[in-house]
């Protein structure tokens, strides 16, 4: 079977590189009651983070993802607690471009009398950039990674995620050349997290359809099972202590039906592959055809997919036994009918951290 590219794909991403996120914009939260404010909406703990940025969600009441974002305290923000407070008090919430306006609305829904003010930045006011190394170590969030005064963090959702910089348009260029890094297409950034098994944004967490745990929230140290109430904990907590999290967002490579499974998951450029809509299902190459998963979003060759873990990889996910076997083999297809096939990935940091107590519910 002879497979044509329909369109270039990107090149490679450089070892060190650094990329403006043009998809992803900023919200202002700022005043005395906004630490309260934000520790009642999202999954992680503003208490625990001190003056350190991380990564969060915000959920509906029923546990479903609204937005995947960071937060970045800024200049003087800790929490605070009795009548000592302090009025500068203030966050940014960096969020998927095209839903800003939605949470945002999410946000003045909850706001009621509460002390603070909320503001969308204007696009260009501070941008978001991903900065990267590829022999950096993983480290704790930090903030004010510069001298300068840059806020920032480090993206501990995966190892060499690298970190995040919210930079004025006056210093990039300066921080650019401290960074000592090649400038990179969003292409770039966006091809190492689906390298790693990384999600992001609606189109890849679809809004009030995805519980956090089917999408790695959990595991990417976006929740904290341990902070008190917040909107949408109760099944969030409940699948933690109780249930199975089947489901999860992994790395995909395709390749030509023909080809040999790949050994090792590699971003290719050149691989002859036809276009592939995204959520198109993903099924067992076997006489019955049954879905394990669908097809997330891709760049070329590499991707994402949500895969039935026990039907798609080697992992034991509970104390029932897998169906799955090394020599299965699974694919997609083409709106013109043409089958391709995908094997997921299970990366290290994954592997290490999906785990709990055997007999549980099935969730997800």
């Amino acid at each position: 079977m002879v497979l044509t590219l329909v369109e270039p794909s990107p090149r490679p991403p450089p070892p060190s590189g650094a990329a403006k996120l043009t998809n992803r914009r900023l919200i202002s939260v700022h005043g005395e009651e906004a630490p309260k404010f934000l520790q009642g909406l999202i999954t992680n703990n503003v208490r625990s983070s001190g003056r350190a940025g991380f990564y969060t969600a915000f959920l509906t009441a029923p546990g479903k993802v609204l937005h995947d974002v960071f937060v970045y305290p800024t200049l003087g923000s800790t929490w605070h607690t009795g009548v000592n407070k302090n009025e500068e008090q203030g966050y940014l919430v960096e969020v998927d471009a095209e839903e800003a306006e939605a949470l945002l609305k999410h946000m003045k829904k909850h706001k009621l009398r509460s002390k603070f003010k909320l503001r969308l930045l204007e696009q260009g006011e501070l941008d978001v950039w991903s900065a990267w190394k590829e022999d950096e170590r993983w480290t704790a969030h930090t903030q004010g990674a510069f001298d300068n005064g840059t806020l920032g963090l480090t993206d501990c959702r995966a190892p060499g995620m690298g970190r995040r910089l919210l930079l004025p348009p006056s210093s990039q260029q300066g921080v650019m050349e401290q960074l000592e890094a090649e400038e990179a297409p969003l292409s770039a950034y966006t091809i190492r997290r689906y390298l790693r098994g990384v999600p992001e944004g609606q189109m890849e967490i679809p809004r009030d359809d995805s519980l956090p745990m089917n999408c790695n929230i959990d595991i990417m140290g976006g929740i904290d099972f341990k902070k008190g109430c917040y909107l949408g904990q109760e099944l969030t907590i409940r699948t933690h202590h109780t249930g199975v999290v089947r489901r999860r967002m992994l790395p995909l490579q395709l390749f030509s039906y023909d080809d040999a499974p790949p050994t090792k998951l590699e971003y290719d450029p050149e691989a002859p592959l036809d276009e592939i809509r995204n959520g198109v299902d993903i099924r067992k190459d076997d006489t019955r055809k049954r879905s394990t998963g669908k097809l997330v979003a891709r760049i070329g060759n590499v991707g994402l997919g949500l895969c039935r873990l026990e039907q798609m990889t080697d992992l034991t996910i509970s104390a029932e036994s897998s169906s799955f076997a090394p020599d299965d083999k699974f694919i997609v297809q083409s709106e013109d009918g043409k089958e391709q096939r995908v094997q997921a990935f299970v990366p290290d940091w994954i592997r290490g951290r999906i785990g709990g107590p055997k007999n549980q519910k099935r969730v997800g």
